[in-house]
């Protein structure tokens, strides 16, 4: 029997890894609550919507709808900030990048854990793009 317990507690640890989770950050700078929810923001000629209010623990993903790369960068550092990440890792996984780059077709995601108002931008990977993106500059509110 205590065998099957501790090979649950070391599942548990495995399965959470160093990625903080809603629960974790402290309760000064975080809601504690994680909703689930997923709410896209489409990059094609110009991003939309521009402007995103979700709670904290929603999912925000960026999805490349255009045929060439583009760099999705967050104005501040995310330290502290995100309970998940998708695409938004340094090397081996230490720590959080503020920016990733997306190929067409791909995206990328945060799971905002504290409150307040953060800037994004998003440019195309190369100057030699034909079609540059109009509006490149965004807002995500967590409430």
């Amino acid at each position: 029997m205590r065998t099957v317990a501790l090979a649950g507690v070391l599942l548990v640890s495995a399965a959470c890894g160093s990625q903080q989770t809603a629960k974790s950050v402290e309760p000064a700078r975080d809601s504690g609550v994680r909703t689930g929810q997923v709410k896209n923001i489409v990059i094609d000629e110009g991003v939309a919507p521009d402007s995103l209010r979700v709670q904290a623990g929603d999912e925000v993903r960026w999805l490349n709808h255009r045929q060439r790369p583009v760099v999705v960068e967050v104005a501040e550092s995310l330290e502290g900030k995100v309970s998940c990440r998708n695409g938004f890792s340094k090397a081996l996984s230490m720590g959080i990048d503020n920016s990733t780059t997306l190929d067409a077709n791909e995206s990328a995601g945060l799971c905002f854990s504290r409150l307040g108002t953060f800037r994004y931008s998003v440019r195309s990977e190369g100057s030699d793009d034909p079609q540059p993106l109009r509006k490149t500059q965004g807002t995500i509110t967590v409430d």
